[in-house]
């Protein structure tokens, strides 16, 4: 935990984003460890904690400077969070695996257009 404080307290805006991706991504393969343990997740913390990490990054989103982008990006997050939602209803690991695969996607592209 001293470590993630280090982390974010020395992050630029883009190193941010790319933390709440991270931590996001560590709570989603939480998520997929529980239901592959047979756990049902209704009030499962790692499904709120994910879900709060999804609408973190849809209130970052800058739609000024994110021209084409950024209604595109708030679109997937918002499919993604519903789809996050209902999978952990049914703990259906297929449709949580589809979302966190999305959300690796969309992290390794941000880190792509990591500032020089």
């Amino acid at each position: 935990m001293l470590e993630l404080k280090s982390r974010v307290e020395s992050a630029s805006p883009h190193g941010l984003v790319g933390l709440l991706y991270e931590e996001l991504i560590r709570s989603l393969d939480l998520v997929l460890h529980s239901v592959r343990k047979g756990y049902n997740l209704a009030g499962n913390s790692h499904v709120a904690k994910a879900v709060s990490i999804i609408v973190a990054l849809e209130g970052s989103i800058d739609f000024d400077a994110g021209g084409d982008l950024a209604p595109t990006l708030a679109r997937v997050y918002a499919a993604c969070r519903k789809e996050l939602n209902e999978a952990a209803k049914k703990n259906d690991e297929a449709k949580l695996t589809e979302v966190r695969d999305a959300i690796s996607d969309i992290y390794y592209a941000w880190q792509a257009l990591q500032p020089g």
